[in-house]
């Protein structure tokens, strides 16, 4: 097992992420936002492979690009 040192301020952002307190240790707490961002990355892959099959199937459609400027908008369905 490795040892990682972190801030005092991250960690109590992390502690903001702890679902279950008497289960959560910063390791599961990790370990599951990990997860999340691997999904995202499947489900941003998915559609990116999508987009270029369309372009492939339509190539006098202009290209769209993503904006590079660092700002995303995210929304929350609940």
């Amino acid at each position: 097992m490795k040892t990682i040192e972190i801030s005092e301020e991250l960690y109590d952002r992390l502690k903001n992420f702890v679902v279950d307190p008497f289960d959560d240790s910063p390791e599961i707490v990790i370990s599951r936002m990990i997860d999340i961002v691997d999904k995202a990355r499947s489900l941003w892959s998915s559609w990116d492979t999508s987009e270029e099959t369309e372009q492939q199937a339509h190539p006098q459609s202009p290209k769209t690009k993503r904006s590079t400027s660092g700002q995303e908008q995210v929304g929350v369905l609940l």
